[in-house]
């Protein structure tokens, strides 16, 4: 139990904040830099103010959290910074942490567009050859990309299957050892470390206790819960802004009561908002959109669409036994029954076959196919379009309709083979018009502005996949008004799912103290 004077003492803290650095004119940012030494010599690139603070910020406190929305040049920032430690002769040699591999596709094109002079190292391979190439001593990179999920594959247990293994075989000692060769450690989308248990987030706590930078990128930190937040921050700072353990920061922050069915239930504590705001600060800054690009309008439309008739039975008996699961505290009944709610507002179910395999079987009507069909035929020449989605097999119904239309498309899934060629196809061929990508996948660390159509034939299940994926297209660089469409199904729980993750956004910018 946790003392009320260690809280109170904890709360009463006297905590950096730099936010005063966002008033500064751009002469005194410009002095400032002009007083580094060496001076940066960032090569002819035309920095905004909020990257020329950013820049003083990481060069001065070397662990510290980016919260910049999306198109705020984080990765040129990290770059620069890298470049910088060189032009310091400190011989840096960066690991970067990204989403997924289609995101290693992004450090590419950034490195070859801002900082062709830096060595990139993307590892792409398998999980030996990615070792293999980390551990080459004739292989001199300054930064190494890598994908959470790959890295993880690299310093796990091999001597277990992967349904089997368990986070005892996950050895800090052996984390340190696969990247003692760095320096500097870079997580992209921090938010996806945000718990604390998982692998990931154990992976780069070991990496970060032995590196003398610590940078922490994202722009959405968290969906619904604050508590994820400290996860984030003790990887940068090691428990500076938020605490020394995630135990004493949930009883600061959350009361803890017990729930209908016996189980412990945490509720944040809205009254210190503030506090937390006002700890965040210590070890990152924040900037909206608005505070640093002028951006072109956007107008989303939500288009309700009718129930087929042959949909509408299953509909209902999906509901009354999500309803009785919830009565009866079976949670099992209730997600899969959600399950099925999600899959049918998209046109299809999951069935079990006669040798248990799960067979997808699509309904003869398919009004969301039919009215994203429509608004492919309506969009003007010269226009291309992210069509979102959140099941594999959407996916593949969609390519299939698209097929149909002649439309030139490509298609990022979790069995494409070469998801990297997909994205290059959809930015550099005019004839492939639409992009189908999952909302997980899709919604992080990619520049799509060349896409000016987003459509969300299905919700994403998280607020920070639904905030980031329309980021992935409405952002600097944009030039044309952006057309946000979500497809919602009547009669199922479609618009609920996008009210959801709308609230989630509010609570985001209260803690930020924005509005974008």
């Amino acid at each position: 139990m946790i003392s009320k004077s260690s809280i109170k003492k904890y709360l009463a803290r006297e905590l950096d904040s730099f936010t005063w650095l966002k008033k500064e004119p751009l002469e005194a940012l410009n002095q400032a830099l002009a007083e580094l030494r060496p001076v940066p010599d960032f090569k002819g690139a035309r920095l905004w103010n909020h990257q020329k603070a950013c820049f003083l910020l990481l060069v001065t406190l070397k662990r510290f959290m980016l919260h910049i929305d999306m198109g705020g040049g984080k990765t040129l920032l990290t770059l620069l910074l890298i470049r910088y430690l060189k032009q310091c002769g400190l011989k840096p040699r960066a690991i970067v942490f990204v989403p997924y591999i289609t995101s290693v596709e992004t450090w590419i094109e950034e490195v070859a567009k801002h900082v062709p002079d830096l060595q990139i190292v993307p590892l792409l391979g398998t999980t030996k050859e990615n070792l293999e190439r980390c551990r080459d001593q004739n292989v001199v990179g300054d930064l190494y990309v890598i994908a959470y999920q790959s890295a993880v594959a690299m310093v796990s247990n091999k001597t277990h299957s992967s349904k089997v293994r368990s986070t005892w075989n996950f050895k800090a000692s052996d984390i340190r050892t696969t990247f003692e060769q760095f320096n500097v450690l870079v997580m992209d989308e921090i938010h996806k470390c945000k718990s604390a248990s998982s692998l990931t987030y154990r992976m780069c706590r070991a990496i970060s206790s032995q590196v003398g930078w610590a940078l922490g990128l994202t722009g959405t930190p968290f969906g619904k819960e604050p508590e994820d937040l400290w996860p984030q921050y003790y990887l940068v700072d090691r428990g500076a802004a938020l605490g020394p353990t995630k135990e004493f920061f949930m009883a600061v922050f959350y009361k803890r009561s017990t729930g209908y069915w016996g189980n412990m239930e945490f509720t944040f504590r809205k009254k210190l908002m503030p506090e937390l705001t006002r700890m965040i600060k210590h070890s990152s800054i924040v900037y909206g959109i608005n505070e640093f690009a002028d951006m072109p309008p956007r107008k989303r439309i939500p288009i309700r669409i009718p129930l087929p008739a042959d949909v509408e039975g299953y509909v209902k008996k999906a509901i009354k036994d999500l309803n009785a699961g919830r009565k009866a505290g079976s949670w099992q009944i209730v997600e899969s029954n959600y399950l099925q709610l999600r899959q049918l507002s998209s046109g299809f179910m999951t069935l079990k076959g006669a040798d248990s395999a799960k067979l997808q079987v699509k309904f003869d009507e398919a009004p969301k196919m039919d009215k994203l069909q429509e608004l492919i035929e309506a969009m003007p020449h010269g226009c291309k379009m992210v069509c979102f989605h959140h099941f594999i097999y959407t996916n593949k119904l969609i390519s299939e309709r698209l097929k149909e239309m002649k439309v030139g498309h490509a298609r990022i899934w979790s069995g494409q083979k070469d998801p990297i060629g997909e994205l290059r196809r959809f930015k550099a061929d005019p004839k492939c018009t639409v992009l189908v990508i999952n909302s997980k996948s899709g919604s992080s660390s990619l520049n799509l502005q060349g896409a000016n159509y987003i459509v969300f034939f299905e919700q994403p299940d998280s607020p920070i996949d639904r905030q980031q994926a329309e980021r992935r297209v409405w952002r600097p660089g944009q030039h044309k008004r952006v057309f946000i469409y979500d497809l919602l199904m009547r009669g199922t729980y479609d618009k609920k799912i996008m009210k959801s993750n709308e609230s989630a956004k509010k609570l985001l910018d209260e803690l930020f103290g924005r509005s974008n």
